[in-house]
């Protein structure tokens, strides 16, 4: 057990919290396009099995499928959110999304495909997929990738500095050590 008021500081390029479904592929992702850039990656539980996936899913929910564009993709998810939507934010997913997805196939998630090869659509915004592992899958991604890795660290405050995120407050949830991380750049990844 750490001792009281023990503080570990840590300083990176890129904070990712939160080690679910997003922060692993965004983790992978930048690391693949800047190796050199320092990527850490904040999670309060083990990334192996948190998040909302962690017991895996039956389809990749957001995709734009066939005959579908991204203004119906947005007029889709406008009315299944009742009109609670940041549409300049899903219009921007929608348009580049389909491009992410062999990215986590590669990875190893098997997607369920017609007989022509193209993805097997499962509703108007979904395709298939065999997703009982995609948790482990993104981690494993994360890993592998060479982003730092902290396990159980729950972020508990930002750090503002002239009204700008430079960093974290966390907590390590086993050691009871305080973290405190900064960076030149922080990412929410910390839940839908």
């Amino acid at each position: 057990m750490a001792k009281i008021g023990e503080v570990v500081r840590l300083d990176t390029d890129v904070l990712i919290v939160g080690g679910g479904a997003a922060g692993c592929f965004t983790a992978a992702r930048l690391k693949a396009q800047a190796p050199n850039l320092r990527v850490l990656l904040l999670e309060k539980a083990h990334v192996i099995r948190s998040g909302c996936l962690a017991a895996g899913i039956s389809s990749l929910n957001c995709y734009v499928t066939k005959g579908q564009t991204p203004e119906s993709f947005l007029e889709y998810v406008r009315k299944d959110s009742h009109g609670l939507v940041r549409e300049d934010l899903v219009y921007s997913i929608a348009k580049r999304v389909n491009e992410q997805v062999p990215f986590v196939e590669g990875w190893g998630l098997p997607i369920v495909k017609e007989e022509d090869g193209s993805y097997k659509p499962r509703g108007r915004g979904s395709i298939r997929i065999r997703g009982e592992r995609i948790k482990p899958i993104l981690a494993r991604a994360a890993e592998q990738s060479g982003a730092q890795i902290l396990n159980r660290v729950a972020a508990t405050n930002y750090l503002v500095e002239n009204g700008r995120v430079r960093g974290v407050l966390g907590l390590g949830v086993r050691d009871g050590k305080l973290y405190a991380i900064t960076a030149r750049a922080v990412i929410c990844a910390a839940g839908g």
